[in-house]
């Protein structure tokens, strides 16, 4: 009997032993089961807030997807309207440029015309400066001739010169003309003119001013002038 009893005991706790295995077996797949459900949770949340993220992405694209579109069509619009002026304006332009064109011609020719007569002008004042330069080296001279021929004229139609005596210490008219006709550009009919103005004398011409001079017939400031500096050299 106790034989039997021990044999059942042993094979209780054999039992026990075995069943205790297996609940530990049990207990470590249960807390693996656990870990690996834990471990599932997780990743669905990190899953969970994956997605909302990415739709927050997706709202955000379909956004700027919504105003890219709009900016399209905008820009459309203004391409369109940019075409309509473009095809206005297009036959201005070539209008433009035509007139452009031809006004260039033009000013090209005008500009050719007046450097031809710019030259001419350049000649021609060259022209009148040596003109002026050679009167006033020899406008004596032709006074003296015409002063010749005058009085030449006058003995042919009977009208003989008068022979003025001579007044006072500088002479008379004849010599007076003689010496202040020698001043450059003044001549002999100048002279006479400064003589029959009261102007006798060499010294008188010295001392007159510049204005007394320019009021004599046929004398201006700028020949008064050339006699006040002439008379000097005399």
């Amino acid at each position: 009997m106790d034989l039997e009893t021990d044999e059942k005991f042993a094979q209780l706790e054999s039992s026990l032993v075995l069943e205790q295995q297996r609940l530990e077996k049990l207990w470590d797949a249960y807390e693996q089961q656990e870990k690996d459900l834990n471990a599932a949770l997780d990743r669905i949340n990190f899953l969970e807030a994956d997605i909302e993220t990415k739709e927050t992405m997706i709202a955000s694209l379909q956004e700027l997807l919504t105003e890219r579109d709009t900016r399209i069509t905008e820009l459309e619009v203004e391409r369109q309207r940019q075409s309509k002026i473009e095809a206005e304006y297009e036959p201005r332009i070539k209008g433009m440029e035509e007139n452009m064109t031809d006004q260039t011609e033009k000013y090209d020719r005008l500009l050719s015309i007046t450097q031809e007569m710019e030259d001419e002008l350049d000649l021609a004042r060259r022209s009148l400066h040596a003109r002026d330069s050679w009167f006033n080296a020899n406008v004596s001279s032709l006074e003296a001739v015409s002063e010749v021929i005058k009085e030449w004229r006058n003995i042919q139609g009977g009208k003989f010169p008068e022979i003025k005596p001579a007044s006072g210490p500088g002479g008379g008219k004849s010599e007076f003309i003689a010496a202040v006709s020698k001043i450059k550009g003044l001549g002999a009919m100048k002279a006479e003119n400064l003589y029959d103005s009261g102007f006798h004398t060499v010294e008188d011409l010295k001392g007159a001013s510049l204005d007394d001079i320019a009021g004599v017939v046929g004398f201006t400031k700028l020949s008064a002038s050339k006699v006040v500096k002439g008379v000097k050299n005399l």
